[in-house]
């Protein structure tokens, strides 16, 4: 039993609660969310951005029906570029969505 309770680092504390929520490191959402061009491409991150990941899970948000149906499309390079991209195959899903606010 740990009764240490003094101050500890911040990036120690959220790779636990990362890893309690079964998200993943924030290494690999770093990446994501820096990379976004690189990994998608600058037409596609123009018109799309990430969201919210769950499990294996990365909800993506378009801001037209018509990229998001090019984003699907593309789903199967995605997954094998946000892989390259982040050293990990923890993304192995995506959805996406369409909202104008984007």
């Amino acid at each position: 039993m740990n009764t240490n309770r003094g101050p500890q680092r911040i990036d120690a504390s959220l790779e636990k609660l990362l890893g309690n929520l079964n998200a993943p490191s924030v290494d690999v959402l770093d990446i994501i969310f820096r990379a976004w061009s690189s990994i998608v491409g600058p037409d596609l991150a123009e018109h799309t951005k990430p969201g919210s990941i769950d499990g294996d899970l990365l909800t993506v948000t378009a801001d037209d029906p018509t990229w998001a149906a090019e984003f699907r499309w593309l789903e199967r390079e995605v997954v094998a570029r946000l892989a390259e991209a982040t050293g990990t195959d923890r993304i192995r899903r995506l959805h996406v969505r369409v909202s104008r606010s984007s």
